[in-house]
């Protein structure tokens, strides 16, 4: 198994959602890589998160790879209601993303080339899934939502 594994599926995964958010005209940050001040968590925005890889080798130089991938959506509540839907609007849009798979290259050492492809686990109980959390506190006017998938793909080392 590669050193290099997790930053290269971390930095596909932060490419392939960056166009999305973009799309949708939201700042758009990853987890533990972009520095956002207290005036942008104010703000309408997006957070990807990616935990893993967890990696298990199930025949002699044969792996399998999971890769849980969560997108917050933060949402300002605006008087009158008149963006009540965008934040459900948002989660559609990267729900429909994250059912595309997703293509693993060697970022930081040779990004033409591609190592492998995550794709969402189709099991019932894996399925790409939206929460919505809603109002955060009676004080906060913020709602918030995400949407959650498992991803896996095969290697061979």
């Amino acid at each position: 198994m590669n050193e290099n594994l997790a930053r290269w599926i971390f930095a596909s995964i932060a490419k392939h959602f960056e166009s999305t958010a973009n799309g949708l005209s939201l700042p758009y940050f990853v987890e533990g890589v972009d520095e956002r001040t207290d005036e942008e968590m104010r703000a309408d925005h997006i957070e990807l998160r990616v935990t893993g890889p967890f990696v298990k080798e199930v025949s002699h130089n044969y792996w399998t790879v999971d890769v849980p991938v969560n997108v917050l959506f933060t949402a300002q509540m605006v008087m009158g209601g008149a963006d009540a839907y965008n934040i459900v609007r948002w989660c559609g849009v990267f729900q429909n993303k994250m059912l595309d798979p997703i293509p693993v290259y060697k970022f930081g050492d040779d990004p033409n080339t591609s190592i492998g492809c995550l794709k969402p686990k189709k099991n019932s109980s894996e399925a790409v899934r939206v929460y919505h959390f809603g109002q955060l506190s009676k004080d906060d006017r913020v709602r918030q939502s995400e949407v959650d998938a498992l991803y896996s793909m095969e290697l061979t080392t």
